[in-house]
């Protein structure tokens, strides 16, 4: 008899298996050369966050990974103050089978809503390639976000300049924990 945590694994794995296939092209290196300019960022937080989500229901996300070149999910919220349903376009880096997400708002000096979602309603959902995965948020500590923020870095060079502009506000960092 198969139990859920048996299920979260089998699922995990198919995670993993789609998490293969997101290799950098030449629309990668093009974000990663744009994507750092304030002009671009400023179209980008309008115009990514509507066109993403669409993006990423075709052929279950390969059309995303292989465009794009970065692990993107799509994180399900519950509104902190509306209570409506909100999902979010996000790149993530992974720490053991977690699911690590930053809040940088493209540089802007404030959080983005879907922090505020996930500190008001910690349980939610994230889309990877095929996989819904359920996951519990929890807004990593100082020493988390300091051993884990280069990583993002290293994906995307441009979130090194987003801190510069954020005018000392650290972005919130959470943790998803996958859960059965």
């Amino acid at each position: 008899m198969t139990t859920s945590e048996d299920r979260l694994r089998d699922q995990l794995a198919r995670v993993a298996e789609y998490e293969e296939s997101v290799r950098p092209g030449p629309v990668t290196r093009l974000f990663r050369r744009l994507g750092r300019t304030k002009g671009f960022a400023r179209v980008y937080r309008v115009v990514g966050p509507k066109v993403d989500p669409h993006v990423a229901k075709i052929a279950d996300g390969k059309v995303l990974a292989k465009v794009y070149g970065f692990p993107i999910l799509l994180l399900h919220t519950t509104g902190a103050k509306s209570g409506q349903p909100r999902v979010s376009p996000l790149v993530y880096v992974r720490d053991g089978d977690d699911f690590v997400v930053i809040g940088t708002s493209f540089g802007q000096p404030r959080h983005p809503g879907w922090t505020a979602n996930l500190r008001a309603h910690p349980q939610a959902s994230v889309d990877v390639g095929p996989e819904r995965v359920a996951v519990a948020a929890e807004q990593v500590d100082e020493a988390t976000w300091q051993r884990i923020f280069p990583r993002f870095v290293e994906i995307y060079p441009g979130y090194a300049d987003y801190l510069e502009r954020r005018g000392g506000l650290v972005p919130r960092m959470f943790l998803l924990h996958p859960r059965a």
